[in-house]
């Protein structure tokens, strides 16, 4: 085994970024990952006729208001300026979210002003209706839950804009990489002290750090993957939901006008069709390409091997979460983070943060 100061193991964009500060810190650090490539679940892959970047686990869109993050970022990519807006269809109409004057406006046939927005949805026809549209059948798709158990409360806790704005964000700061997202990582891990390790996996073994059959001198190691995964899954499994996609190349210069359009009924079995041209608008060539890539998102139970992607938060899952986050803690030297670490979803900005808050 190289001589090494510290182990990355996952090299996500939270994994990416620890090893960056590390090796900037003078440490020699060696990031590993069990599949074969670096990025984690923003690995992209270009088209190579059309030239459009396909994002592999569906559409990641970078935004910002943490001006570290941001400065952070900017040293290894800079970004085009795309502003995210999703549309949602809804029994043959097409809506813009989220929630405020374009939509109300066109569903109720009304012409509400932002002074009216509030008073209006404190009916509950108007609220319920609005839930019933673009709330209940998306998510009973989306947490795998019969429609009749979602409650019609969630209404009350989505922000409604009293305005046009139909920015899907509202962070000022956004974009896609012009290189694409894989020059983030490379460029996160193109340092002299950084060392990367593909296609194995960090194991724990009687309290002992191994890569294959190697075992780790006694460094800090930076854990990102499953935690559950880590100890051999002794207490049971983490429940997850998962997704699984369907790609398609289309022979029209332009499927659906825009990056991304929520289907909300129950009764379409897929939750969002990306369209990943549409990122790219500063591209000529992608935009005028004469075909397209689509990809239809499908939300899916989880079981053991497959990706998993969001955290199922319930009592059960917050007491097992509870026994492996003990038992990391009994682990000298384990420091455990990112999405598959912390059992939590991370915007992509919020893992940035938590990595260059984390005390090394």
């Amino acid at each position: 085994m190289q001589c090494i100061d510290a182990v990355v193991a996952g090299a996500g964009i939270w994994g990416c970024t620890v090893a960056r500060r590390l090796a900037e810190a003078g440490k020699r650090v060696l990031v590993v990952d069990r599949r074969p490539v670096v990025g984690g679940n923003v690995r992209c892959e270009t088209d190579a006729e059309t030239g459009i970047e396909i994002h592999l686990y569906g559409s990641h869109i970078f935004h910002t208001h943490i001006p570290e993050v941001w400065d952070f970022v900017n040293r290894f990519v800079k970004f085009n300026g795309y502003q995210h807006k999703v549309l949602a269809r809804y029994r043959g109409k097409t809506y813009f979210l989220p929630l405020g004057l374009a939509l109300l406006n066109k569903f109720f046939g009304v012409e509400l002003t932002p002074g009216e927005v509030a008073e209006f949805m404190k009916d509950e026809a108007h609220s319920s209706a609005v839930f019933d549209a673009f709330f209940r059948g998306y998510t009973s798709k989306q947490w795998g839950r019969a429609p009749e158990e979602i409650d019609p409360s969630i209404i009350k806790r989505v922000p409604v804009r009293s305005n046009y704005d139909t920015n899907y964000f509202n962070d000022y700061n956004q974009g896609i990489p012009l290189t694409g997202y894989n020059s983030l990582f490379d460029r996160l891990l193109d340092h002299p002290s950084i060392s990367v390790k593909l296609s194995c996996e960090l194991r724990l073994d009687a309290g002992v750090f191994k890569i294959g059959g190697d075992v780790l001198p006694a460094v800090p190691v930076y854990y990102s993957g499953p935690l559950d995964a880590l100890f051999g899954y002794r207490f049971g499994h983490l429940p997850w939901r998962s997704l699984r996609f369907e790609t398609e190349w289309m022979d029209v210069p332009d499927y659906q006008g825009t990056s991304v359009v929520n289907y909300t009924e129950a009764e379409v079995p897929y939750t969002r069709i990306h369209e990943f041209k549409h990122y790219h608008p500063e591209n000529r060539s992608v935009m005028e390409a004469r075909r397209t890539v689509v990809m239809r998102e499908y939300p899916c139970d989880w079981k053991p091997g497959d990706e998993p992607y969001y955290p199922i938060d319930c009592e059960e899952s917050r007491a097992l979460l509870a026994r492996y986050r003990e038992a990391a803690a009994g682990v000298s030297g384990l420091v455990v983070g990112g999405r598959l670490g912390g059992y939590r979803y991370f915007d992509m900005d919020r893992s940035v943060e938590a990595a260059l808050t984390l005390p090394l």
